[in-house]
């Protein structure tokens, strides 16, 4: 297997008329692809955010748009496709003057790298026509495949590796032989239809219509029958919720996923995922593959790729010793190489998922605070937290977010404070903390805490107006950021893709004046959260449920019906969100009693628990905009029939 090369090319007209003549030469004689924004007519392509479609293809040759800002996640995904001996040329359009971008520049420079600034077809590689290689195992797979044609009732078998590893390959050969042989009853699930093309067409070598085993995870949860073998393919991009119900539907369990940063649930999936599965009752094997089947053992690019992305960072467990805080910036990090990756090492094991373009938003973003806590003796990293901060809302800004019609980017708490009615907390200057972390083996000891009154100290001291988070709901996350002075305020309607928990929003008032407005809002929440959680949360978050109203405080707030009249105004005539207007609606429904039709709809569509698919299907429109926009003019022939 041949490695891969990589060649760089500027951004301009002459190169990508040169990078387009090449691709056309190499599609006539291996498949190629096109990742970017000008697409020349005729050859495969893809746009940047769709890159993860082509997940499971393979391409001789690739032609990658490099701009501002660097769509980081598509370049590694797309580099993952390209098999060995191929090439991968960037058109470099990356201008930037941030420490990502001076980290871009510096490793498209490194030597092995071919960099090309008179561009012109024949310069670039010539692409042979494609020959395929001689299959063969590695020594991983034959290892693997002996250790599937052993498992046992009760056991998990876990294959880890990082991408290119043919794990998928590997599994639809277990699965067809498996089946060809009439040896095992396979069930076939993974978050998405396309995660397993791979592993099918292997398993169509053995067997016609392998296909025909594939469930999704809903519809496996909801049969009624158990399944005797269970295979889960990318198994970490399921929430460790779900992949514990599915695992009790099975006697005996195979999951593959991919580690490192390019799934970005690796470490998740191993801190998280596979006790859990252990604590079910599950003897959890896991089954390490790391000879590359696509390109050469030390290929330079995935070589190239982990280092300028830190994709394979891992924390290391601290000695004992004292500890001090640091504050610091990503711009700073980018100049202590050992101090980042312990950072983005610290932070992918302590989140279920990370993205590679993570490390490019914390090494440019100015709002963004890194504080560390780390060992007097040998600066290593114990716990650390990542502070974003969100500038205020002018008060039109905020009352159009209220209504539903604007949503800024980069300002996700001033956003949730304007749609709860917080239109003049809203303004504050908010410090968002996005993540923190400490590292597993000093958990328990009181760092978390001193982390977040660490960040509370210096946001006062900068006269910052509210502290606040965003996390996947858990009772025991709760309570801790409740003893440090946060809130719930808000919670959110669908589970998060990731972690399987629906989301959170607590704050914490560091002023006065900013302490009464938010008490308020968080009485506003307590008093609608008993008619607004059965409508729109899933019924696998009711333990969830009861834990959250244990811990909501009385008394409770009395609403006001011009404020209610509003909310219900602002639904009907402007674009306020349902799950924002609902419990003003059930209140002024029950003031004034609908007589006329469209107010019965209403009323009638909103006394159980919202479910879009059978609102639509009643109502006889498409999908959850048609119920919306059905039930806006119910409400506004509502207000009419009341003269409102």
């Amino acid at each position: 297997m041949e490695a891969r090369s990589l060649y760089r090319l500027p951004a301009d007209p002459a190169a990508q008329q040169a990078a387009e003549i090449w691709l056309r030469i190499a599609s006539a004689r291996s498949p190629v692809l096109w990742v970017g924004r000008h697409v020349p007519d005729g050859l495969p392509h893809v746009a940047p955010a769709q890159a993860g479609h082509w997940l499971g293809h393979e391409v001789q040759s690739l032609v990658f748009e490099a701009g501002d800002p660097l769509a980081v996640d598509a370049l590694v995904t797309a580099a993952g496709l390209l098999r060995g001996g191929g090439s991968l040329v960037v058109l470099d359009g990356v201008t930037g003057e941030g420490a990502f971008a001076r980290r871009w520049r510096a490793a498209l420079a490194e030597p092995w790298i071919r960099n090309i600034e008179a561009p012109s077809a024949e310069r670039l590689p010539r692409v042979p026509a494609a020959t395929p290689a001689p299959f063969a195992w590695t020594p991983d797979q034959v290892e693997a495949l002996d250790r599937l044609g052993r498992l046992e009732g009760d056991e998990c078998l876990a294959l880890t590796a990082p991408r290119g590893r043919g794990k998928s390959t590997l599994l639809g050969e277990y699965l067809g032989a498996g089946l060809r042989m009439d040896a095992l009853a396979i069930t076939l699930t993974a978050p998405g239809p396309r995660a397993v093309d791979a592993l099918l067409a292997r398993a169509r070598q053995w067997v016609d219509t392998p296909e025909r085993l594939y469930r999704a995870p809903d519809v496996l949860l909801q049969a009624p029958e158990s399944v005797d073998t269970l295979i889960i393919d990318e198994a970490a991009n399921l929430p460790v919720e779900r992949l514990l119900r599915l695992a009790h539907r099975a006697r005996r369990l195979v999951l593959s996923t991919t580690t490192g940063g390019f799934e970005g649930s690796g470490q998740g999936f191993r801190l998280r995922a596979l006790p859990a599965l252990e604590a079910a009752g599950f003897r959890v094997r896991v089954q390490a593959m790391a000879t590359p089947v696509r390109w050469a053992r030390g290929d330079p690019l995935e070589d190239w790729l982990n280092r300028l992305f830190l994709l394979e960072a891992e924390s290391r467990t601290p000695a004992t010793q004292a500890v001090r805080l640091r504050w610091t910036t990503g711009a700073a990090l980018a100049e202590m190489p050992s101090c980042l990756e312990a950072v983005t090492g610290l932070l992918a094991d302590a989140h279920y998922r990370t993205r590679p373009s993570d490390l490019l938003r914390w090494l440019e973003d100015p709002g963004v605070r890194v504080l560390c806590i780390e060992g007097v003796m040998d600066r290593a990293l114990f716990g650390v937290a990542l502070i974003q901060e969100e500038p205020g809302l002018e008060r039109a800004l905020a009352e159009a977010v209220w209504a539903g019609e604007r949503r800024p980017q980069g300002q996700f708490l001033p956003c949730t404070l304007a749609a709860l009615g917080g239109i003049e907390l809203a303004a504050e200057r908010v410090w968002r903390i996005q993540r923190i972390a400490v590292h597993p083996c000093w958990q328990g000891r009181g760092l978390g805490g001193r982390l977040l009154r660490a960040v509370a100290d210096l946001a006062v001291a900068e006269r910052v107006g509210l502290l606040g988070a965003s996390f996947g709901l858990q009772p025991a996350l709760l309570r801790l950021w409740k003893r440090e002075g946060y809130g719930l305020v808000r919670v959110g309607t669908q589970p998060d893709p990731a972690s399987g928990q629906v989301s959170s929003v607590v704050l914490r008032a560091l002023r006065p004046a900013t302490a009464s407005d938010l008490r308020s809002i968080q009485r506003a929440f307590q008093r609608d959260w008993p008619v607004w959680h059965p409508r729109f949360l899933p019924a696998s978050a009711a333990a969830m449920v009861s834990a959250v109203l244990e811990e909501l405080a009385r008394p409770l707030s009395e609403a006001d019906p011009a404020t209610d009249l509003a909310e219900v105004r602002a639904f009907a005539h402007r674009v306020r969100p349902l799950e924002w207007a609902l419990p003003a609606l059930l209140r002024q429904l029950e003031v004034g009693p609908p007589a006329d039709p469209e107010g019965r709809l209403l009323a009638a569509s909103l006394a159980a628990p919202v479910d879009w698919p059978r609102l639509a299907r009643e109502l006889g429109v498409s999908g959850r905009r048609g119920v919306t926009r059905r039930l806006r003019r119910a409400a506004r022939a509502w207000l009419e029939a009341r003269g409102l």
